[in-house]
């Protein structure tokens, strides 16, 4: 009945009592109507002070507004109810209780992360993956290596190349913004990756005057050169190229 309903949230999480120390965060889903909303939003607002007013509100504001009204409501009308649900509680079944909580919402302890040793020999590379175990795969001459991956699944095994950069000069000193790479997981099985594919990540986000702004110019243009020699390279290797 509500598959056709849009989902929304948890905008942010909200604590139950600041004093005291948070065990779990619960995210539950719960379908309301647009009245339920409105008067949400409304009491929310009205605590507010009516500021800033409901027309000058972002999205994000809105909807922290409606969750936090709901959330507290939430956790009051629980609190309204603990003491006398613990002092109704024997020993025994305040145990029981804990125990059936700490199965559900106790965090597992992590298995430590461990490094690849890898074994390189004609063309190929050996790796210890945690679903197939020693695995013997072909190792393109372009990909840098994996001695600094940790042990995954075999759909985690990735080949990276050689990284390519970029940036400018700034106040702090030269900053990279550019930082590319042709890649390849072809294990993957959600989203299968048959061909190389070229990494892009540009981070650039600077106020300069206008000699900066030549210079931030100038990086970007390298940038650009740079990234097309990138998508010549991953286009030869997807021809069978060798790069």
């Amino acid at each position: 009945m509500t598959a056709d309903v849009p989902a929304f949230g948890p905008t942010e999480t909200f604590p139950c009592d600041e004093s005291s120390t948070p065990f779990a965060v619960v995210t539950l889903s719960v379908t309301v109507t647009r009245e339920q909303l409105r008067a949400a939003l409304a009491i929310g607002h009205a605590e507010l002070a009516g500021e800033p007013p409901l027309a000058e509100l972002t999205v994000t504001d809105t909807r922290r507004e409606i969750e936090g009204y709901l959330a507290g409501a939430a956790i009051f009308s629980s609190d309204a109810e603990l003491q006398a649900a613990d002092a109704s509680l024997s020993a025994d079944q305040a145990a029981e209780l804990d125990a059936a909580i700490d199965r559900a919402y106790t965090r597992r302890e992590l298995t430590p992360l461990k490094t690849q040793q890898p074994l390189y020999r004609d063309g190929t590379v050996t790796l210890q993956t945690l679903d197939h175990g020693e695995v013997v795969l072909p190792e393109p001459a372009w990909c840098t290596g994996h001695d600094s991956d940790t042990v995954g699944t075999l759909d985690e095994v990735t080949h990276n190349g050689r990284h390519v950069r970029a940036g400018s000069i700034g106040s702090h000193g030269y900053v990279d913004f550019l930082d590319a790479f042709v890649t390849h997981a072809p294990y993957l099985v959600q989203r299968p990756e048959p061909h190389p594919v070229v990494s892009v990540n540009l981070d650039l986000n600077a106020d300069v005057d206008p000699d900066g702004v030549g210079r931030v110019a100038h990086g970007l243009r390298a940038a650009a050169l740079r990234l097309e020699r990138l998508a010549a390279e991953a286009r030869h290797l997807r021809n069978g190229g060798q790069a």
